[in-house]
């Protein structure tokens, strides 16, 4: 697993500059725009924005935390694309969002 800032393009015992994902997928090697990682997802954090699930919700609906911290693994299951590209469950209807987001 990669955090965003090394080794975005290593795969296995390939490593080079680009990405294997292509089309509008692409996200390139700066993940900085995109959904906040490594971060602490407990109840202090929940307290301060009314607008999130409890940590125990979200586990409880299937999106692991990692020492109490959303990684990029709690919503992406890289072992398994049946949702597209790669998510632990469907994001139809904002699904996925509305597991750790009330709004």
């Amino acid at each position: 697993c990669h955090d965003g800032t090394v080794a975005i393009g290593n795969f296995g015992t390939i490593t080079n500059d680009t990405h294997y994902v292509t089309g509008k997928s692409l996200m390139g090697t700066n993940l900085s725009n995109d959904h906040p990682i490594g971060f602490t997802y407990d109840a202090a954090l929940v307290s301060a924005d009314p607008g999130l699930v409890s940590p125990a919700t979200v586990v409880t609906a299937g999106l692991p935390l990692f020492s109490s911290k959303m990684e990029c693994s709690t919503c992406h299951g890289v072992h398994d694309d049946t949702n597209k590209p790669f998510l632990r469950k469907t994001n139809a209807s904002s699904a996925l969002c509305l597991t750790c987001h009330i709004k």
